[in-house]
């Protein structure tokens, strides 16, 4: 009996001590976040970013009108841009709380009522494969009876570019729409299919004109963009641009194609334009308000038990996150990997590889007993930078290709021939960015062929001579 006593007397103590271990650990754990931290100058200078973008009035703002784009063929792009604003920007904070629906319905059945041969062109250039310059040449006929059916979807696009400016609402609502970007790409396509009719028609100053309002465009977005999304389409149509641009210019006679290509596509891509340094801003702006609207538990579960649970775990995880300690962290991050990547596009691989170890540095670090101070911040902060580190250098590419696409047009128009064309571009002044090496001569598919930074097929770029 003795010795059953001091058993169950040990467990007794063995139990208590770790349960008062528990309890000192939690306390303990509380104390260490009991308040969170004061703005930080990295912070403030994001907000100070954010807050002093220049203004632009609706009239004069693409954003607004792009946001209406999904509107039918007889609604007004612009009014209803306005409505979905307004309400993106009236949505609860709350999400138990109900919100009205999108008050601009969606038209999109232009794109399923295409003819087969239409369809067939908008797949062969979508991503410029070889099959591409082929369908167009013996396609015309396609491309004007294709022009004509969504003559209004033309006049839209035409009408977005004549806008001066883009200045985005960054969306303080996980539920609030991001502008309407397929519209805008659909747009672009029948943009270029009337420039390579034009090219048809020997219309040099058509083509110029077109491709003109279209870089210039992309390149306003790409400088204005508030939010990565934004920076990574404009970065898409500018590729397009250029790479569909060739076909178009090369469908002119040799000697009127460097009179058709526009001022846009000589002018070197700036630091400025290429910087993530807006777009990440948008982006820090962005996550703030999203850690702020936590699933509501009744999104999950009809289970009152299971709502229960996981209103609990929020609770508990609440207490352990401090959201300015997090915004200053994720502040300090982005402005460090931006400014490894402003630098002149020589200096970019090394830029590269320093603002990758920035970003994937939070990952590094979600520990929560390395970080017993916010760890909950800690976790969501390596989230947020683990897939920055793959967009800079689509971004960058951009020069490349620009370079690719004014290369080649030159070499049409001085004649060159294919026989000579590696040595031609050995000596040429034009050269591919970061390294300086000459570009490349694809003799198979008869191109000139840049290689970026970005890996597999997506960094290979074709511009066929």
């Amino acid at each position: 009996m003795v010795v059953w006593k001091r058993i169950l007397k040990g467990i007794a103590w063995s139990l208590g001590g770790a349960l008062a271990l528990t309890i000192l650990g939690v306390l303990g754990l509380l104390a260490i976040n009991w308040s969170d931290r004061p703005p930080s100058a990295a912070a403030e200078r994001l907000a100070a970013a954010f807050r002093d973008r220049p203004p632009l009035s609706d009239s004069d703002n693409a954003y607004v009108y792009a946001m209406g784009l999904v509107v039918a063929p007889d609604g007004d792009p612009r009014a209803a841009g306005i409505r979905r604003i307004e309400w993106s920007r009236s949505l609860p904070g709350d999400l138990n709380d109900s919100a009205s629906p999108d008050p601009v319905a969606v038209y999109d059945e232009y794109r399923s009522s295409r003819s087969a041969e239409v369809q067939r062109i908008v797949k062969a250039c979508r991503r410029l494969t070889p099959e591409c310059a082929g369908a167009l040449e013996n396609g015309e006929g396609t491309l004007r009876a294709w022009l004509a059916s969504e003559q209004w979807l033309v006049e839209r696009y035409r009408t977005l570019l004549r806008h001066p400016g883009w200045r985005e609402d960054v969306p303080l609502d996980i539920r609030a729409p991001f502008a309407a970007y397929s519209p805008m790409l659909e747009g672009q396509r029948l943009q270029l299919a009337q420039a390579y009719l034009l090219a048809s028609e020997n219309d040099v100053a058509g083509v110029r004109q077109l491709l003109a309002d279209d870089a210039r465009f992309w390149r306003g977005v790409l400088i204005s963009a508030d939010l990565l999304i934004t920076k990574m389409m404009a970065t898409a149509a500018l590729t397009h641009t250029f790479a569909m641009g060739n076909l178009i210019l090369r469908r002119l006679p040799a000697e009127s194609q460097l009179s058709a290509m526009p001022a846009e596509w000589i002018e070197p891509f700036s630091v400025a334009e290429l910087s993530l340094f807006r777009c990440l801003t948008g982006e820090w702006i962005f996550n703030q308000e999203l850690v702020k609207q936590p699933m509501a538990p009744n999104s999950f579960s009809d289970s009152a038990w299971e709502r229960l649970s996981i209103g609990t775990v929020q609770y508990a995880t609440s207490v352990l996150f401090q959201p300015q300690d997090l915004a200053n962290r994720y502040a300090e991050v982005l402005i460090k990997a931006t400014e490894a990547l402003d630098v002149p596009i020589e200096q970019l691989p090394a830029g590269l590889e320093r603002a990758r170890a920035m970003f994937q540095e939070p990952s590094a670090e979600r520990s929560w007993l390395a970080s017993p101070y916010n760890p909950v911040g800690t976790t969501l902060l390596g989230i947020m930078t683990a897939g920055y580190g793959s967009y800079p250098v689509r971004i960058t590419d951009l020069e490349g290709v620009r370079r690719a696409a004014v290369l080649t047009a030159q070499l049409r128009a001085q004649k060159i021939n294919e026989h000579a064309m590696a040595a031609e571009l050995a000596e040429s002044d034009i050269r591919t960015p970061y390294s300086g090496a000459p570009f490349i001569w694809n003799a198979k598919e008869r191109a000139v062929q840049f290689i970026g930074l970005v890996p597999g097929e997506r960094g290979q770029h074709t511009f066929r001579y």
